[in-house]
């Protein structure tokens, strides 16, 4: 009798993989995700239960299943959305699902609570790889409404022995992504973003999709992951400018190879996001986007694979080309931006 486990955000990029992957290890997989989300991103024949995790009795459709795992995705990934936005999907959702979880959930394993390598923040300054251990400094409101869903988790696991891990993706990649790395490469290849902002000698991080969810699913089978925190992030070293050639060199466009200060390019992205909120529509540039790719984003992932997990793509030239390839066959007709995981 095959395992029963429930993924959240299902229609969203990471979700939909995650989806796929526990199908093809003979999971039966409940997916849920907003009443109001796109299903086209989910296999044929996926179970949905629609719920929102915001609304406790929404929650109510989930009951009279036994979970033995949960993968809770579901979030909002948006670097200009207002506090209350974001609390109230990745904080106040994620307690009320767990809360549902201690309640309903009877012979649970595992709950796999994502959050974000970027709530390091300011840590990332010292430009070394950060482990698990070091103390978060996130930046911006998506950092701190992620570190505070982190806080959230675990205080279940303590308080109330949900079984809980959580994980913090470095910048993911690959096929239906429509954010994080692939917002940069959507801009090069538009030719918005054909220079090197800042230095360019940030050591980046990077991890493919299917090793964020591999990763996901091989923790939920180790029970020493309980009440533990993991960087998800591949053994790339490469700068953003190193990153930023090789994804040119994939496009096969020109590229400045010239380093522009950083502030003008912030100025210009906040001027873009405040006229793009003014004409109700997303903005092309992004300031934290800008900071992320002048910043050093290097993660330890020594943790996960001391447990065992051995990566598919090991490092960003191993996995970008199969993406890229998937973009050109897809006509590169997405937005550049997205808001669920």
């Amino acid at each position: 009798m095959p395992e029963t486990v429930l993924v959240t955000g299902a229609c969203g990029f990471i979700g939909s993989h995650m989806v796929e992957h526990l199908l093809k290890k003979g999971y039966q997989v409940i997916a849920t995700d907003h009443p109001s989300a796109s299903r086209d991103g989910l296999p044929q024949g996926t179970e949905f239960v629609p719920s929102d995790v915001t609304d406790t009795k929404s929650l109510d459709a989930l009951k009279g299943r036994n979970f033995s795992k949960v993968f809770h995705i579901a979030a909002i990934f948006d670097y200009v959305a207002p506090w209350e936005k974001l609390y109230r999907v990745n904080c106040q959702g994620t307690c009320n699902l767990l809360e549902f979880l201690s309640k309903n959930a009877n012979g649970l394993k595992s709950v796999v609570v994502w959050s974000s390598g970027s709530v390091y923040g300011h840590a990332f300054e010292q430009g070394r790889p950060l482990p698990e251990t070091e103390n978060p400094q996130p930046i911006n409101l998506y950092e701190k409404s992620k570190l505070k869903e982190e806080e959230i988790a675990l205080e279940f696991y303590r308080s109330k022995n949900v079984p809980v891990a959580v994980v913090r993706p470095s910048a993911v990649y690959g096929p239906r992504s429509r954010y994080g790395l692939a917002v940069p490469v959507f801009l090069i290849n538009k030719g918005l973003l054909r220079f090197i902002p800042g230095s360019g000698q940030a050591i980046g991080g990077f991890i493919h999709v299917e090793d964020v969810v591999g990763a996901a699913e091989f923790l939920s089978t180790k029970p020493e992951a309980v009440g533990q925190v993991f960087n998800l992030s591949d053994d790339s070293k490469m700068t953003i400018e190193e990153a930023m050639l090789f994804v040119a060199d994939l496009l096969g466009v020109w590229f400045f190879r010239v380093h522009l200060p950083t502030a003008p390019v912030r100025a210009a992205a906040w001027l873009d996001q405040t006229v793009s909120r003014w004409l109700g529509r997303r903005p092309t540039l992004e300031k934290d986007l800008i900071d992320y790719l002048s910043r050093h984003f290097w993660m330890d992932n020594t943790k996960l694979k001391s447990l065992g997990y051995r990566f598919r793509y090991p490092d960003l030239k191993s996995g970008l080309p199969e993406t890229i390839a998937w973009y050109k066959q897809q006509g590169w007709s997405a937005s550049s931006s997205g808001k669920r995981r």
